[in-house]
């Protein structure tokens, strides 16, 4: 398979993934209201991990060493991140969740440059810089000021940022469903101590509630992660990471259509900025001789 050809597979697998996450902040920010933000995020991974034990077994394939690091590394990390954006979101807009989860995880292009020797080009700093725009415009209200619940989801988001460096070192041959295997597992158990009995909430959620929950399970914490490892086993993690800001634009679109919120006209604004910052990085990746990013 050719470079160009690998290229745009992971870019659609990135795409596909950053849908399904964003359809899953509405669905948080709803279950959070019946779910402790531990019961949630252990849920939803307990989930994972037994479908893609299921998997595994079917496929007679055990995860790899390096897989296991992998996923391992994963997993502690999406701990804190989904713990902090389910906490986050229980006094946190679902649209301003998204896109300051966008400009958290944006940092990853940064993290890289040291930690994988990867500097953006000119282009994604660019990139960069609009999304950066964009996601300030959605999430900043009059006073210019971030509350608690915004702040504890930056932080969240700063995991991310971290988790897609992670990957990005492990790029090359490995599972992305063994991968996912690992991590979801790994974030099922280290949060099963803190959940306490989550039974009775769990049965006392109404039919809308287990539908988030299953959105959450099936497509945010089994589909999408397997599309990121996928895609990443191509792109850079400043690509990545850019690509990452489209996650808050379909959040918007889920938002207005399902999560009956109401956006000013600047997070409008904020939302083309990101569609511009995207879509010139990657027109001029997929056109080297105008001169590819170098990362």
């Amino acid at each position: 398979m050719s470079h160009a050809r690998r290229e745009r597979l992971a870019l659609l697998a990135m795409l596909a993934a950053t849908l399904l996450w964003g359809g899953t902040f509405v669905a948080i920010r709803d279950s959070v209201k019946a779910l402790t933000p531990q019961a949630l995020v252990f849920g939803r991974f307990a989930v994972a991990a037994v479908l893609f034990t299921l998997v595994a077994l079917l496929r007679r394939r055990a995860p790899t060493a390096r897989e296991w690091q992998l996923g391992v590394g994963n997993g502690v990390l999406m701990v804190f991140a989904f713990f902090l954006q389910a906490l986050g979101l229980r006094t946190t807009s679902a649209g301003s969740s998204a896109f300051l989860t966008c400009a958290g995880t944006l940092v990853a292009a940064f993290y890289a440059w040291p930690l994988l020797k990867q500097r953006p080009s000119r282009e994604l700093f660019v990139g960069l810089a609009l999304a950066f725009a964009g996601s300030a415009l959605m999430s900043l209200d009059g006073s210019l000021r971030l509350g608690r619940g915004e702040l504890i989801t930056l932080a969240g988001a700063s995991m991310y940022a971290l988790q897609i460096v992670w990957v990005a070192r492990f790029a090359g041959a490995i599972d992305p469903l063994s991968v996912t295997l690992v991590q979801a597992a790994v974030v099922a158990l280290c949060l099963a101590p803190f959940t306490g009995d989550p039974r009775a909430a769990f049965m006392a959620l109404s039919p809308a509630g287990w539908r988030d929950f299953a959105y959450l399970a099936v497509a945010g914490s089994s589909l999408a992660p397997v599309f990121q490892v996928f895609a990443q086993q191509t792109l850079p993690a400043g690509r990545v990471a850019l690509l990452f800001a489209l996650e808050p634009v379909f959040a918007l679109v889920f938002a207005l259509t399902l999560g009956g919120e109401r956006f000013v006209m600047r997070w409008w604004l904020g939302a083309a900025l990101i569609l511009v910052a995207v879509v010139l990085v990657e027109w001029r990746a997929a056109n080297p001789s105008l001169g590819k990013p170098r990362e």
